[in-house]
C-alpha cells in the first residue's frame, strides 16, 4: 500500500475521532476512577498508608543507621573490585608498552619506483659513438 493511500485512512479515522459525539456517562467515570466527593477524606493519598506503618523514631534511626553501614561496606567492596580490576589493566599496560607481549612490526615500505613516462624520439638524447 502506498504512503498516500495510508495517508488518507489515518487522516479518515483522525477526523472520524475528532467530530463524533459521543454522550459520555461523567457519573460513572468518576466511579471507575475511584473520585471522591470534594472535603470527604484526605488530600494526600498516601496518608493512610504512612499512619498504617509509621514506626517510632528510634526504630527509624536504627534502621537507618543499619542501611548506612551496609551502603558503606558495599561500597569499599564496589572500590575494592574496582581497585583490583584497575590494577590488572594498569598490568596489562605495562606488559605492552615493556615489549612482553609480541608487537606485530610494521611492513618495511617499499622503494619506490619512477613511472616511465613516455617521450617523443624528437626529445630523447641522441647517443654518441
Amino acid at each position: 500500500m502506498g504512503r498516500g493511500r495510508q495517508k488518507a485512512k489515518q487522516q479518515k479515522i483522525a477526523r472520524k475521532l475528532k467530530y463524533l459525539t459521543t454522550d459520555t456517562d461523567y457519573d460513572e467515570l468518576a466511579k471507575e476512577l475511584g473520585a471522591q466527593e470534594p472535603g470527604s477524606g484526605s488530600f494526600d493519598p498516601f496518608a493512610d498508608i504512612e499512619a498504617k506503618y509509621s514506626h517510632d523514631a528510634d526504630a527509624e534511626d536504627e534502621i537507618s543507621e543499619d542501611i548506612q553501614e551496609s551502603a558503606q561496606t558495599d561500597a569499599e567492596d564496589d572500590l575494592d573490585e574496582y581497585a583490583k580490576w584497575a590494577a590488572e589493566a594498569a598490568e596489562a599496560a605495562a606488559k605492552a608498552t615493556s615489549g612482553e607481549f609480541p608487537v606485530a612490526k610494521a611492513a618495511a615500505p617499499k622503494p619506490h619506483k619512477p613511472i616511465p613516462m613516455p617521450m617523443p624520439s624528437v626529445l630523447k638524447p641522441k647517443k654518441q659513438d
